[in-house]
């Protein structure tokens, strides 16, 4: 299982090297790199349905790209689509099929090129809030459990989650907008769960006392991974069918947010259920410190 994983997260990475040769190497949404705000105003009102099914299919066509943010104006009939950059003929080309399908008067249809509105400060901040989260994290569970290496492979199964999502969004190109910031410290604070669970049986089994038998040992996470296995399941499916109605039912930027997170979820229930218990086994059998495992007190 641990193969596996480390062979998910170096995919990930290969996926990074081969579009930062051709491309870049994350799908940077419009926040990142900018594009042109087009400005529209309609004969008729359209509603966010429409403008979804008729409208943002014919931008998404002449920009190539099917990263398309639509605002409407409140009040008004004009509406402002956000794309990729796009030059002097794809402007040209994509004026002439508004004013020919939505009989629009060219005068009302303006273009605008537009910055990105993520710095790179930005992104090293979201890395470092990340990191930040993982550090405390470390310290929280180190004092919780009076154990190292409990806090040690809960953070290893967190940076797993992470760089298993990294991998999805280098391998399927999904937009990496604002909501990759959120997707991500969001599964760090939610796959922790199953994990601590898992953990804190463990600890229960092993009764407060010492144990160095490698057998011992071994019965005592597969017991305790087992007896926690069906709350594990439960927590994350019902979760993942909130998430996957939100994806089908939201609009294209909760999708952007909604499907990482999916397989965040996922990637966590994999990593709490298959690896955590494996690398404390691991550490405590590998690097056996005689220091007792403190029960909690009730």
């Amino acid at each position: 299982f641990i193969a596996i994983a480390i062979l998910t997260i170096c995919s990930g990475f290969v996926a990074l090297a081969i579009h930062s040769k051709t491309d870049s190497a994350l799908n940077y949404s419009l926040e990142f790199v900018g594009g042109t705000t087009t400005n529209v105003s309609f004969n008729e009102d359209f509603t966010v349905e429409e403008i979804e099914k008729q409208i943002v299919p014919v931008f998404a066509k002449v920009s190539g790209s099917e990263e398309v943010q639509t605002q409407k104006v409140n009040d008004t009939n004009e509406v402002v689509f956000k794309t990729i950059l796009l030059d002097d003929e794809q402007r040209a080309e994509l004026n002439d099929q508004v004013v020919t399908k939505f009989g629009v008067d060219e005068k009302n249809i303006t273009f605008e090129s537009i910055s990105s509105t993520v710095s790179s400060e930005t992104r090293m901040d979201a890395v470092i809030a990340v990191l930040v989260s993982l550090v405390f994290m470390l310290i929280y569970i180190w004092i919780r459990f009076k154990d190292i290496r409990f806090s040690a492979s809960a953070i290893v199964a967190l940076i797993h989650d992470v760089l298993v999502v990294l991998a999805f969004y280098a391998i399927a190109r999904v937009g990496v907008g604002n909501t990759f910031i959120a997707c991500m410290l969001t599964i760090v604070g939610y796959c922790i769960n199953a994990t601590i669970v898992i953990f804190d049986r463990i600890r229960e089994n092993m009764g407060g006392s010492t144990i160095n038998d490698p057998e011992r040992l071994k019965d005592i996470v597969n017991r305790s991974i087992t007896q926690t296995l069906s709350r594990s399941f439960n927590t994350s499916i019902t979760t993942l069918i909130t998430i996957t109605v939100v994806y089908f039912m939201g609009v294209q930027s909760i999708k952007e947010f909604a499907l990482p997170l999916i397989v965040g979820i996922i990637a966590g229930l994999y990593s709490s259920v298959l690896i955590t218990g494996s690398m404390w086994y691991i550490m405590k059998t590998k690097f056996n410190k005689k220091s007792k495992v403190v029960t909690k007190k009730r």
